[in-house]
């Protein structure tokens, strides 16, 4: 008798059956058989049979790592709600939705307010901080006495860079200043994970120019979209073409 191993190499599976077979009597027995599925979506497998390999483990391993950074930030975030609580900065109605006493730091259950929003007494979302708002629209109106500025049409929240310029040269209130360190506390290696790091000389200086257009010239031709070229002339006479309709 001889002992046969057979497979059934499949994409995603694999067949086996052991037998025993005698050819001068033509004889056979089967020893033992079985299937083995390699579990495999559709988009994997035609990627295989595509030619493209690709490991099962590098999904999870990439959710894996999200679910790392999205605790490493949740951990950042209650931390520095505890410093801040602890020193007193932070406004009331943000307080009052944080749980100090059992899970330090945390939300309670069903809030997550902005920190610079409350509701005021008719029901309404109120910005917390309406008088360096003002203040940043003042500097606006300074700053290019021919634009008719609105308030109505600047965003609350622009009021924060407003903050940060603040804060460098003048005091700001406690409540002001969580805002802040929550703000960089959310945004921490942004910068970093783009992957523009700066590499260059710290000691480097950069100059910019403001040039004045002195001509705009049709060139009577257009480009391979049908739009017009036209020939712009700076004061310093360069010159570049600027396709327009």
């Amino acid at each position: 008798m001889k002992k046969i191993l057979g497979l059934d190499l499949g994409t995603n599976s694999i067949g086996w059956a052991l037998i025993d077979q005698q050819f001068e009597n033509q004889l056979g027995m089967i020893n033992g058989m079985g299937a083995r599925i390699i579990p495999m979506t559709q988009d994997v497998l035609g990627k295989f049979d595509s030619g493209v390999s690709i490991s099962q483990t590098a999904e999870r391993t990439g959710y894996r790592s999200v679910r790392r950074l999205g605790q490493r930030d949740l951990l950042r975030r209650e931390r520095l709600h505890r410093v801040l609580h602890l020193l007193g900065f932070l406004p009331k109605h943000y307080a009052a939705s944080i749980d100090f006493d059992k899970h330090l730091g945390q939300f309670l259950p069903g809030t997550e307010p902005k920190i610079v929003y409350r509701i005021g007494d008719n029901g309404k979302h109120e910005f917390l901080f309406m008088d360096s708002f003002y203040e940043m629209v003042t500097d606006f109106i300074k700053a290019n006495p021919e634009l008719l500025v609105d308030g109505k049409k600047i965003p609350h929240d622009w009021t924060i860079y407003y903050l940060r310029k603040k804060a460098l040269t003048e005091k700001i209130s406690k409540e002001e200043m969580s805002w802040l360190l929550i703000n960089f506390n959310q945004k921490r290696g942004y910068y970093q994970l783009r992957g523009e790091e700066d590499t260059s000389d710290s000691t480097k200086l950069e100059e910019f120019y403001t040039l004045i257009v002195k001509d705009v010239i049709n060139t009577g031709e257009r480009n391979k979209a049908g739009f017009t070229l036209y020939k712009i002339v700076l004061e310093n006479d360069m010159e570049f073409i600027k396709p327009s309709h």
